[in-house]
Formats: structure tokens, sequence, C-alpha cells
């Protein structure tokens, strides 16, 4: 007489559409796959069609209805807001500040989809709204955008843009860009409007990438003259300049017969360094 012995069985396995199923002897779990990914386009439809919405994000004279439990689980921002017994928490309209109302329904749109779309014309609005919101990730995406878009007439101001947004990754990358690509980066208008400060910044650097100092020397020369209010900075400017590079011919050729600098003691001074420098 033979007997039966009991197995115990502990299995997973899934359907056709995917689905999961994890058997045992006591059990079975079934897990929907699709089910996450269906539900955040359908809770879009219901915020769309203005139901079941529990707050109202106000900028200037626009309005956007949605969810909180969406926008606490997708946002950090708003994490924050709702989750901490702030009084926001309590209400159902909210002024929003510190973002551009485009910018802000792209993200709430990206909150419940996942997608955001950047082109030239909104992409610093929505780097600027998604810093804000502390989504990172989107702020990185904007990030990669500009980078890749860099050219010599936008590097300045993408640089500048980045820095104000502590974005270091992008002010590294366009830093960079900047000193490979200097010559071309100094006859932009961006170049022109730069402060003292960052042309004297960007002058000293001992990584610009140029052909001689001579496209250094012109370069200085070509942000001072455009405002003859510039004129003072001359000589903390030229100091910059690394003179004793240039050719004794170019020193006496170009620079000894600019009238900015034949008239300035300061400039002369350097002048006679970088000669006596060629006389050594």
């Amino acid at each position: 007489m033979s007997s039966m012995q009991c197995i115990k069985v502990n299995c997973d396995v899934s359907d056709c559409q995917g689905n999961m199923y994890e058997i045992s002897n006591e059990s079975l779990v079934f897990q929907q796959n699709d089910l996450f990914p269906s539900a955040f386009p359908m809770m879009e439809e219901i915020r769309r069609q203005g139901k079941l919405c529990d707050v109202v994000l106000k900028i200037d004279d626009q309005a956007f209805s949605a969810h909180k439990i969406v926008l606490a689980s997708t946002i950090p921002y708003f994490h924050a807001m709702f989750t901490n017994d702030m009084v926001e928490s309590r209400q159902h309209e909210i002024k929003m500040h510190g973002i551009d109302a485009t910018a802000l329904e792209a993200l709430i749109n990206f909150a419940y989809s996942g997608r955001v779309v950047l082109d030239k014309s909104n992409v610093q609005s929505i780097m600027i709204g998604a810093s804000f919101l502390q989504l990172n990730k989107v702020r990185d995406a904007c990030a990669n955008y500009l980078l890749q878009r860099l050219h010599p007439q936008n590097a300045l101001g993408i640089r500048q843009f980045a820095d104000t947004l502590g974005c270091t990754t992008l002010v590294d990358f366009a830093d960079k860009y900047i000193e490979q690509c200097f010559h071309e980066v100094s006859l932009s208008e961006e170049y022109l409007n730069l402060s003292v400060h960052e042309i004297k910044s960007l002058l000293q650097r001992n990584e610009l990438r140029v052909e001689s100092e001579e496209q250094v020397f012109e370069a200085c020369m070509r942000w001072v003259k455009f405002s003859e209010s510039r004129s003072q900075f001359l000589p903390e400017l030229l100091s910059q300049v690394r003179l004793p590079l240039l050719s004794p011919l170019y020193l006496t050729d170009r620079v000894a017969t600019e009238e900015l600098i034949r008239t300035s003691h300061q400039c002369r001074d350097l002048l006679d360094e970088a000669r006596v420098f060629h006389l050594i």
C-alpha cells in the first residue's frame, strides 16, 4: 500500500497579459501590472473634467485645479506643504509665487503624466519652476536641453542663468565652452553687456583657448570701446592681458597707437613693462 506525500508549492506565473500570480498552497496573490500606468492618465482626465479636485493653485489671473494627493505624491514642494500641517494644507485656494503661470501649468501636467515638452520659448521658465518646486529631474532635463544648445551667441547668458539657479553642472560646462570658444564668444552681444567684474574675471582665466594673446587684447578693447564710460576701467582690464606675450611689432603698431592707452599713464606703464620683457 503506497503512501501519499504532501508537497508545498510556491511559484510565480503570469498570464498572456503580463499580470503576475504568486501561488502557494495557502494563497494566491494577483498583481495587475497595468493598474498604475493606467491610473495616472485616468486621474489626469478626471482633473481636466474638473471633478474631485480639492485644491486650486492661483497665479496672476490664472487658476489651475488639481488633486492634493497627486501633487503631494509627485512634487516635493507640495508634499512638504500638504503633509506638514502648513496653513496651505487646509486651504482650497493657494496663491503661488516665484513661478511663471505657463511653467506651473506644465509642471502640474507633469505631475499627472510624467511628461513635459521643452523648447526654446519655455525651457528657462520651466527650469525656474522645477527648481522652485524641487523637481530635480525636470531641472536636470532643462539643463541638458540648454547644454546641448550652447552657442557663442548665448553661452554667457546661459552660464549666468544657470548660476542664478545654482546649477553647477551647467555652469561648469558653460565655463568650459566659453573658454574653448572665447574669441567667438567675445564677438557676441552678450559679451558687450557683461559687467566690468565679469569681464575681468573672464580675461584673467588661464584656460582661454585663443590663437594668440592678440585676440584677448582685442576682446578687452572691444568691451571698453562699447561705451565711453568704460574707459576708466581700461587700466584694470589691460592688466589682465598678458602683454609680454604680444609680439614687439604688435605692441608698437597696434597697442602703442591705441588712443585710450596713449592717454593713460597706467596703461603706458603696462606697455613699457611688456617692451622691457622683450629686451631682456
